[in-house]
């Protein structure tokens, strides 16, 4: 009977040694457990703390970047306007500025301003070569402008004076009675009358010139 007891007291002592093991296992696996969730929860909390930070200094210069771009672009905008606007005004008071100069200006008869116009290089007087019996028809008219080459001969209409062309070269013209003439230069005729030579070009043997008579 001793013997019973002692067994089933060393039963129950291995019983109570075996719960008390499995207690303090489960212990230990529930405090790795929780320190294992604590340190996760440490590192994402790491992570969040240091991607804040970055993602504020990249976020911040982009948005002050586009910020300087749209006000320095809305700047020039206004600064054009501004030239533009004085421009306009500048023009328009050079525009009234004119009228006034030409409204202030005397007026003037316009028959005087056709008569001033169709006298031309010659003058109010009747030319002293001018005659009755001169040619009116296949003549050139004082004052009129015409094209001669070499050999050529043109009476001037209602005088006896006739312009013989000698020969033509680049910038010179050679007329009977007058000689040589350069271009831009001035011969003289018979009967108070003048030879003007505008231009003379041996390429095309040809030399542009005007007779007027005093």
């Amino acid at each position: 009977m001793d013997r019973v007891i002692s067994l089933l007291a060393a039963l129950v002592g291995l019983i109570a040694l075996g719960g008390a093991l499995l207690v303090h296992t489960n212990a230990d696996t529930q405090r790795r457990e929780m320190a294992t969730q604590i340190a996760q929860l440490k590192a994402t909390i790491a992570l969040n703390g240091q991607s804040q930070p970055a993602a504020t200094p990249v976020s911040a210069p982009v948005q002050v970047a586009a910020d300087n771009g749209v006000a320095d672009a809305l700047l020039a905008l206004q600064d054009r306007i501004a030239a533009l606007e004085q421009t306009t005004r500048d023009q328009s008071s050079q525009l009234e500025a004119a009228r006034t100069q030409i409204s202030a200006m005397p007026s003037t008869d316009p028959a005087t301003q056709v008569g001033a116009i169709g006298a031309g290089p010659t003058s109010s007087a009747k030319p002293a070569a001018v005659v009755a019996d001169g040619p009116t028809k296949d003549c050139i008219p004082l004052g009129t402008r015409f094209m001669a080459s070499a050999g050529d001969s043109f009476p001037i209409c209602k005088t006896k004076v006739v312009v013989k062309v000698a020969s033509v070269d680049d910038g010179l013209a050679t007329i009977n009675g007058a000689g040589d003439v350069a271009a831009g230069g001035i011969g003289a005729l018979a009967k108070g009358c003048n030879v003007a030579v505008f231009s003379a070009d041996i390429s095309s043997g040809y030399a542009e010139m005007r007779v007027t008579c005093q």
